[in-house]
């Protein structure tokens, strides 16, 4: 993995489900940021069979350094859900 800056957006974060995705009716890769803040970032299904998601960054998104959490959720048109477990990512301020 290549180092991620705050402010990027030249990025695209994808995520493996763990399962293949048919009949999606909304995904989003969410995330915690270091002070604690939660949210989620739309996504979309980059390969359904390999049961990734993807969500392309806007420039002002990772907007604070330091320890990142993200994780998927995806919502089944049946209205099953499922979670990921979550990946810690070191969001650093340019020139470091």
């Amino acid at each position: 993995m290549t180092n991620i800056y705050v402010g990027q957006s030249a990025l695209r974060i994808s995520a493996r489900t763990g399962t293949a995705l048919a009949d999606v009716l909304a995904c989003e890769i969410r995330y915690e940021k270091p002070d604690g803040t939660r949210g989620g970032w739309d996504a979309f299904v980059s390969d359904a069979n390999r049961g990734i998601i993807s969500h392309d960054l806007l420039g002002n998104e990772l907007d604070v350094s330091g320890w990142w959490r993200f994780w998927v959720f995806v919502r089944f048109d049946d209205e099953r859900t499922s979670f990921g477990d979550a990946v810690k990512v070191y969001v650093r301020e340019e020139g470091t």
